[in-house]
């Protein structure tokens, strides 16, 4: 299924940018400590409070990216200016205390300055990447569930019929009376889309959660666990009450 594969392809996608955006975050914190340390040595204290600053604005720019991808993948937007600013700041000040040092006559080298003043721009284009790509995903994902959800059609036989063509000079039997009344319409069962086992494991969690409340398990709890359209989750619903 669409959706399946794509939240697998997902999944290992930003597992391997938070990877590398770890990584290149681990190489600025060293530029940020000389930066701040200056000519301290190991016996001051400033030299220790140093390195603890680049973790600062790295913990505090991840925790907003994780914010971001969640509420970008149920498609909600953070609708702030300073949502930007912050990340603008954070990013901004890592770059300024990256290259200021390499600026200095007596320590200049041109491959240095390039790298400090590629990787903190390589850590700004990831954290920016991260929460479209979840939410790029989000789409396929529920387009692949809109699909699966879609209307039945049985498969059209091929096969020729296996009974001899009528001769063209026998009689023409008679018409079969019409039956009293038309036989009833066999309505295929719709079926729900397939989810992933995560959101599976979920859903029968509410369910079981719903029946040790003593109420009903309702499409409305459905959509609290997966955000899907109404349709789908009233077919999800009625999967998991026949499971």
């Amino acid at each position: 299924m669409i959706a399946v594969a794509m939240e697998r392809t997902r999944r290992r996608t930003v597992a391997g940018l938070w990877f590398f955006l770890a990584l290149g975050l681990s190489f600025t914190t060293t530029g940020v400590q000389a930066f701040l340390a200056g000519d301290a040595g190991a016996d001051d204290p400033v030299w220790w409070a140093a390195w603890t600053v680049e973790p600062m604005f790295a913990g505090l720019l991840i925790l907003l990216l994780n914010f971001e991808a969640v509420i970008l993948a149920h498609g909600v937007e953070p609708g702030h200016h300073w949502w930007t600013r912050i990340k603008r700041v954070l990013l901004g000040t890592t770059l300024f205390m990256n290259v200021v040092p390499q600026l200095h006559p007596d320590r200049f080298d041109l491959g240095s300055l390039a790298v400090h003043l590629i990787i903190p721009v390589v850590v700004y284009g990831l954290a920016e990447v991260i929460p479209v790509i979840q939410a790029r995903s989000r789409q396929v994902v529920m387009q692949g569930y809109a699909e699966a959800e879609g209307p039945y059609s049985p498969a059209e036989t091929t096969e020729s019929d296996p009974r001899p063509a009528p001769d063209a000079d026998a009689p023409e039997p008679p018409a079969p009376s019409a039956p009293a009344s038309p036989p009833p319409s066999v309505v295929p069962v719709k079926r729900g889309p397939r989810l992933p086992g995560h959101v599976v494991d979920a859903l029968k969690r509410a369910r079981d959660q719903a029946a040790e409340e003593g109420r009903g398990f309702a499409p409305a709890d459905v959509q609290r666990v997966v955000k899907v359209p109404d349709a789908m989750a009233t077919a999800i619903h009625a999967d998991l009450i026949t499971t």
